[in-house]
C-alpha cells in the first residue's frame, strides 16, 4: 500500500482545503528526510464542540478558530514529524494551521499539536487565498525541514540548528540533514 504525504480519507476536506493540501503535498515530496508517514493532516469540522476555559486569554490563533467555527467552516492542521536520523525519535513537530482566510505555522506540542514555541523556529501568521497560504505553508516547512540540526554528545537536548555547509562544532554530533 503506497502512502502520500498528507494523506486524507477522499471527501473529508472542503474545495478550498483539498487545493492548499495538494500544493503542500506536492512540495513535501521533495523535501530531504521528510517520509510521507511524517505527515499528517487534522481537520476539525464546525460543529465539534472544544471545551475552552472562559476566563483564559484568547490570542490570534484561537479567536482564528472561534471565526472559523462561527461562519461553519472546518479547521485544517498539517502535522509535520521531524524525526531524528534514525527515524524512530520525533525530535520536532511543526503544525500549520488554516482557519479562514488564516494561516498559523509554528512549532507544536507533540502530544496536542497546540503551538507550543520550545527552540528559535520562528513562528509564521498570513492571510490570503487558499492557494496563496498553501505555498506559504509550503515555504515554511520546507525551509524548516531542510535546516540541519545538532545535539552535544550525550546530551539529547537542546537541540539546535545550523546553516547547510556548517562544520560540526566540537562535542556535538549530527541528529538529522548532515
Amino acid at each position: 500500500m503506497n502512502v502520500d504525504w498528507f494523506e486524507v480519507d477522499e471527501g473529508e476536506l472542503s474545495p478550498p482545503h483539498t487545493a492548499l493540501v495538494s500544493i503542500v503535498r506536492e512540495r513535501a515530496r521533495s523535501w530531504p528526510e521528510c517520509p510521507p508517514k511524517a505527515t499528517a493532516v487534522l481537520v476539525f469540522p464546525a460543529d465539534e464542540e472544544e471545551e475552552e476555559d472562559a476566563r483564559a486569554p484568547r490570542d490570534a490563533y484561537d479567536a482564528a478558530w472561534d471565526e472559523a467555527f462561527a461562519a461553519g467552516e472546518s479547521v485544517l492542521t498539517l502535522i509535520v514529524d521531524l524525526r531524528h536520523r534514525d527515524q524512530k525519535l520525533v525530535v520536532m513537530t511543526l503544525g500549520a494551521t488554516v482557519a479562514g482566510d488564516r494561516l498559523f505555522c509554528s512549532e507544536r506540542s507533540s502530544s496536542t499539536y497546540h503551538p507550543e514555541p520550545i527552540t528559535e523556529i520562528e513562528p509564521l501568521e498570513a492571510t490570503g487565498s487558499p492557494e496563496e497560504l498553501g505555498r506559504i505553508a509550503a515555504d515554511w516547512f520546507e525551509e524548516i525541514v531542510s535546516r540541519s540540526m545538532i545535539e552535544l554528545d550525550r546530551k539529547p537536548w537542546p537541540r539546535s540548528f545550523v546553516p547547510k555547509g556548517t562544520a560540526l562544532p566540537h562535542g556535538h554530533r549530527w541528529v538529522r540533514n548532515p
